[in-house]
């Protein structure tokens, strides 16, 4: 298991959702001499290419001081299901990776939590107690419970959308596999991070349809935007077949 260093000199301890599958390990020859020091206990190694991208997508995401701070203090708020998503992640990642500095480009820091209270006072109650503990902050914050997106989705978006049961629902359903990313701190000890579609296009600059819901236009909108922004972008166009499209430089 990783740990993640940040820049106020705090650590944590990194957890990858979905957990990838570990190769067996092979058996290790007895010593034939004393060791000058002991091997790190398993749970502190990295065991697969998955989880070693995910602790330098994580660190990259944290050099970004607005996403350090939402995830260290989130857990304030109260709300056990919730994930810092989208933009914030996957673009401070573009930047850094282009040389760019950590916030420039980023329009919205985007927060997906999970609340059974459908009612409109309890989330905006959540918005208002959330913009009072980020006030320091210079950023657009996006808290959006997604239980309640079903009520509100259909007339935005003119399509059916689900109940859904978990914030990490929400995150499956943006039309950009690398926007489903989520970060968050669990307790003292752990920084969690969601990659459903693996981390491999945030961490190569690409965009690629999640074709989950109907949102071919949205896709297409934000991908010229992010043309325009990160021009190293490379981007799959949105096409309804299995046979992969070259893609767009």
């Amino acid at each position: 298991m990783a740990h993640i260093f940040q820049a106020d000199g705090s650590s944590a301890r990194l957890r990858l959702f979905p957990k990838p599958k570990r190769q067996p390990r092979r058996r290790k020859a007895a010593p034939t001499s004393l060791a000058l020091f002991d091997a790190p206990d398993e749970d502190d190694t990295l065991d697969t290419l998955a989880e070693r991208l995910a602790a330098k997508v994580a660190e990259l995401c944290l050099l970004n001081r607005n996403n350090a701070a939402i995830v260290n203090r989130m857990p304030d708020l109260g709300i056990r299901d919730w994930w810092l998503t989208s933009g914030c992640l996957f673009q401070t990642v573009w930047n850094l990776r282009s040389g760019r500095p950590a916030e420039t480009g980023i329009i919205d820091y985007d927060i997906c939590y999970f609340s059974d209270d459908l009612s409109w006072e309890a989330e905006n109650e959540v918005i208002r107690t959330a913009a009072r503990l980020f006030a320091d902050l210079a950023v657009n914050l996006q808290m959006r419970n997604q239980a309640r997106v079903h009520l509100w989705y259909p007339e935005k978006f003119g399509a059916a959308y689900p109940p859904l049961s978990t914030a990490g629902e929400g995150v499956l359903r943006y039309p950009c596999a690398a926007q489903a990313i989520g970060l968050k701190r669990t307790g003292e000890d752990y920084i969690d991070i969601y990659a459903p579609f693996g981390l491999g296009d945030v961490w190569d600059v690409v965009a690629r349809p999640n074709r989950a819901m109907p949102l071919a236009h949205v896709y297409a909108e934000k991908t010229a935007r992010w043309q325009k922004e990160w021009n190293k972008l490379v981007v799959y166009q949105w096409v309804m077949s299995d046979i992969a499209e070259a893609p767009k430089a």
